[in-house]
């Protein structure tokens, strides 16, 4: 199953979400060159490019558009499932999600996947929840056995039926 992508303006110029304005001047220089319609002698196809460029540069020089624009990433990548509506992003659910999809999709080794998707704190996180996970069903295993194979007097406050005096079969008598 491919991984859903969003077209967005950063991506139409090829600069990070966090580019400085004069990056994203000098990507949209570049790209204009490359893709000018005077260039490529009047294509359709390349004005159609142009003008993407232009509307990506005019959203992304104006602080309050490029707000806008940043707040309808997020909105797209939490309803597409790409990120958890949290502060920091990319939630623990998300990202182990991602690591399967890199192990199953990418090929990738578990280390490698596991190095990749989720941050040092994750990591500890979910390693300590699992080997808890694991102690206290060791705990809860030996504990049953425990009971299960113990006499009655090794089981402190537990006393079978024949320690009390009734008989291990007990059948009540009419007693009218």
């Amino acid at each position: 199953m491919p991984r859903a992508k969003i077209a967005h303006y950063y991506g139409r110029l090829k600069v990070a979400q966090d580019a400085p304005p004069e990056v994203i001047r000098a990507a949209y220089k570049a790209l204009v060159q490359k893709y000018h319609p005077d260039r490529h002698h009047g294509s359709v196809r390349h004005e159609i490019v142009l003008a993407a460029l232009n509307k990506a540069q005019d959203v992304l020089l104006d602080p309050a558009r490029r707000a806008a624009h940043d707040q309808w990433i997020r909105e797209e990548e939490i309803r597409l499932g790409l990120r958890e509506p949290t502060e920091d992003g990319l939630g623990l659910g998300l990202r182990l999600k991602l690591l399967w999809l890199s192990m199953r999709e990418d090929g990738l080794p578990f280390g490698e996947a596991w190095d990749m998707n989720l941050t040092r704190g994750q990591r500890w996180g979910v390693a300590l929840g699992a080997s808890i996970a694991v102690s206290l069903l060791v705990a809860g295993v030996l504990g049953a056995a425990t009971l299960l194979m113990a006499r009655d007097d090794d089981v402190p406050g537990y006393m079978s039926p024949r320690v009390q005096g009734v008989p291990a079969v007990y059948v009540p008598t009419n007693s009218r």
